[in-house]
């Protein structure tokens, strides 16, 4: 994520590079405060149930899903 998501915005253009250097520390911020179980638990704290997640791009992003009670 530090290196390779600024890397490959580079070759798309100067903006994306600048978003790659965003994104990474941001997906680690969030990772570090939202462990997946926690990330998980908070949804069924909300009231959701049958919570569920896959995660996405060598696990820089994550899908959550659950249903109302």
């Amino acid at each position: 994520m530090r290196v390779g998501l600024p890397a490959a915005g580079a070759v798309v253009s100067p903006g994306w590079r600048e978003v790659g250097r965003f994104l990474g520390p941001s997906i680690r911020d969030f990772w570090q405060r939202w462990p997946e179980p926690s990330l998980l638990d908070a949804w069924r704290e909300a009231g959701l149930t049958d919570v569920r997640a896959q995660r996405l791009s060598l696990g820089g992003g994550i899908v959550v899903w659950g249903r109302r009670a």
